[in-house]
């Protein structure tokens, strides 16, 4: 990993799929810091899928860019004090359900694209921090608008996104949802979540990493950390 640069590990998935006790098991193990998405959600949309009601893109948009931008802050917080430590980045338990909300958290997008509910757009104040690859190219912005990415000088620090996504079949993970009577997402909007995933699988993204259900948890930890030792995500 270069002196500059810091990784967002994003782990991601459905309601029941353990991304948050992954996520936060993988922090520990590279001592990165943990943030768990939900905790960031306005309590509008809490109140919203505490009552079975399944949030809208609308809804997820402003989520979903104050999401990105604490996790830069955060990396960025990390590459500061990187002298005393071996690596820098963060870890998120984030759904990042679609593509499109997956490009949004690697900073490729600035919004979502709300064509159909235009009074919710949302821009990004991110400021448009360089992933892998990222000066080479532009992102697409809504349906017209491009934003050309900032240059990059020798000191710029250089965020490079990861996705770990767990899943399994869905039986499997509606019983977890359901013996976790506590949390306000309810079981029984598991199918629309399935429903609206856009597996990175079948997109064509890369920087994913697919984790199965069946082993452990240390299992599940020690897999991905092989990953992202191969692709130099951290250090070996």
């Amino acid at each position: 990993m270069a002196d500059n640069q810091a990784s967002i590990i994003i782990v991601m998935g459905v309601s029941g799929s353990g991304k948050t006790t992954l996520g936060a098991a993988l922090a520990g193990a590279l001592s990165f810091p943990f943030i768990d998405a939900d905790d960031l959600h306005p309590q509008s949309n809490k109140d919203k899928m505490s009552q079975g009601k399944p949030l809208t893109d609308a809804d997820r948009a402003p989520w979903l860019v104050n999401v990105r931008k604490v996790a830069v802050d955060t990396s960025h917080a990390t590459l500061q004090i990187k002298a005393r430590r071996a690596r820098a980045g963060v870890v998120v338990a984030c759904s990042a359900l679609k593509k499109s909300h997956r490009e949004v958290l690697r900073g490729e997008r600035a919004e979502l694209d709300l064509r159909k509910e235009p009074k919710d757009r949302v821009r990004s104040e991110d400021g448009g921090v360089d992933l892998k690859g990222e000066e080479d190219q532009e992102e697409s912005v809504g349906d017209h608008q491009t934003v050309p990415p900032q240059p990059l000088s020798a000191s710029s620090p250089r965020l490079v996104t990861f996705f770990v996504h767990p899943s399994g079949p869905y039986n499997v993970l509606f019983e977890r949802m359901t013996a976790r009577g506590s949390h306000f997402m309810k079981a029984g909007m598991l199918r629309s979540q399935f429903d609206t995933l856009e597996d990175p699988t079948d997109t064509g993204e890369t920087g994913i990493i697919n984790v199965g259900l069946e082993g452990s948890l240390e299992e599940q930890v020690r897999a991905v950390l092989e990953e992202l030792r191969a692709v130099g995500a951290t250090p070996s």
